[in-house]
């Protein structure tokens, strides 16, 4: 990974997630132990909302390890997400603080 990227990666997340927690999520840097793939950021919202994020650089691209976790959350229903700017990632979080909690 060439520098650049990984400072235009790290810029996208540092952005997104402050967005989010001014909207009052929690924000999480995880991992997997023993395990390749886990997406970078996990928001905890109002009302047990999840949000999944993987951040890349605008050229970047997801692993293997990536593509099968993601595909995986996807297809049992987790909001999961692949950010490569600042505005799709913002939006996300406008979305949803705009739909309120899922039970009003």
């Amino acid at each position: 990974m060439k520098c650049g990227m990984a400072r235009r990666e790290a810029f996208i997340e540092n952005e997104v997630c402050k967005h989010a927690r001014a909207l009052g999520w929690r924000v999480r840097k995880m991992q997997f132990i023993g395990r390749r793939g886990c997406p970078d950021r996990w928001f905890f919202g109002p009302d047990g909302q999840l949000v999944v994020i993987e951040f890349k650089d605008p050229n970047g691209k997801l692993s293997v390890a990536q593509r099968r976790e993601i595909n995986w959350m996807k297809a049992n229903g987790f909001n999961v997400h692949v950010v490569n700017d600042v505005e799709t990632g913002c939006e996300i979080f406008d979305t949803l603080s705009d739909e309120g909690p899922a039970d009003e």
